[in-house]
C-alpha cells in the first residue's frame, strides 16, 4: 500500500532509524527514514508475529506501506509511555520499572527462537564488518571478530536493542516495541547489549529534557537494579557474558552515533585482550 505524503500525517514521535506518526484510529505508522530499509520492513513483520506466537506482548502488525518511497510498518497503537519516560517524570519509579525491565528481557530468553531469526554471531560478525568499512579501526574490529568466532551459538529470541526506552507501559501491562534487531542466540550477548547501553547510550534526538537529565545523573541507580535483578531471574555466565562485551562494543560503532563515539572507545579499550574487562 501507498500513501501519498508524510506532511498528511501527525508525528508523534521519532528515533534515530525511524518516525512514528499516528495512523488512523487505534494504529500508527512506524517510517523509516530512508528507502533502503524496505527489506528490514518485512523482516520486521515476521519478527513481530514470531514474537507474539512465542506469548511476548509485542505491537500487533497490520500491513505493510510506503510514504514518499520510505517503507513502513503499520502497528496496533500503544497507549501508554515509555519507561523511560515514566522514569523521567517519576523517579521515585526507577527501583520498579529498573526491576521490570529485567524480569521482561529473563522471560524473553526463556523463549526459543524460530530458526529463521538470525543467529547472533552473524548479526555481530555484519555489525563489525560494517564498523571497519565506515572507519573503525582495526585494533578494535580485528580481535572482536576473533572473540566472535569463539563464542558458542545460542538458541534464544533476543531483542537486540532492549532497554527501557523500548517497552512502554499499557493499561493492558507492558509491551516490547521496536523489534528491528531480533536475533537467535545467547542471552548473555543481549544482556552485554543493554548493560552497555545502559552505561553509554544516549537518549534519541528530539528526546524531552527530563529525560536527557535522567540519562545523565540518575543512570547508576537503573544499573544497578537492572543487573542485580536480571541475575537473579535468568541466571547467566559470567565468563560469556564478559567474553560478549567486545564484539557487542564494537558492534555498536556500526550505528554511527557521534555522541557516543568517545566513550565507545574507551570501552573498548578497557575490553581489548591484554587489559582489565570492566
Amino acid at each position: 500500500m501507498t500513501t501519498a505524503s508524510a506532511t498528511q500525517l501527525t508525528k508523534i514521535a521519532e528515533g534515530r532509524e525511524a518516525e512514528l506518526f499516528a495512523y488512523g484510529d487505534g494504529r500508527v505508522l512506524r517510517l523509516y527514514r530512508t528507502p533502503r530499509r524496505a527489506a528490514d520492513v518485512q523482516h520486521q513483520a515476521a519478527i513481530l508475529r514470531t514474537a507474539a506466537a512465542a506469548g511476548i506482548r509485542v505491537p500487533t502488525y497490520i500491513e505493510t506501506v510506503t510514504v514518499e518511497g520510505r517503507p513502513g510498518l503499520v502497528l496496533e497503537r500503544i497507549e501508554g509511555d515509555d519507561l523511560l519516560e515514566l522514569i523521567a517524570r517519576r523517579p521515585w519509579r526507577v527501583w520498579s520499572l529498573s526491576r521490570l525491565t529485567a524480569r521482561l528481557q529473563a522471560e524473553m530468553h526463556g523463549q526459543t527462537a524460530p530458526p529463521e531469526l538470525v543467529p547472533t554471531r552473524e548479526a555481530h560478525r555484519r555489525a563489525i564488518g560494517r564498523a571497519a568499512s565506515s572507519g573503525a579501526p582495526p585494533e578494535f574490529t580485528n580481535p572482536a571478530l576473533e572473540r566472535l568466532e569463539l563464542l558458542p551459538d545460542g538458541d534464544r529470541i533476543l531483542h537486540g536493542d532492549f532497554h527501557p526506552g523500548n517497552i512502554m507501559l499499557a493499561p493492558d501491562g507492558p509491551v516490547i516495541i521496536d523489534w528491528t534487531n531480533a536475533q537467535r542466540g545467547s542471552p548473555e550477548a543481549d544482556f552485554a547489549r543493554t548493560t552497555m547501553m545502559l552505561r553509554l547510550g544516549d537518549p534519541p534526538p528530539g528526546a524531552p529534557r527530563l529525560i536527557v537529565f535522567f540519562a545523565r545523573f540518575a543512570r547508576s541507580l537503573m544499573i544497578r537494579t537492572y543487573e542485580g535483578t536480571y541475575r537473579k531471574a535468568h541466571p547467566i555466565d559470567e565468563d560469556l557474558y564478559r567474553a560478549w562485551q567486545l564484539p557487542v562494543a564494537v558492534a555498536r560503532l556500526a550505528e554511527n552515533i557521534p555522541s557516543e563515539t568517545q566513550k565507545l572507545h574507551a570501552f573498548i579499550r578497557k575490553l581489548l585482550p591484554g587489559d582489565a574487562v570492566n
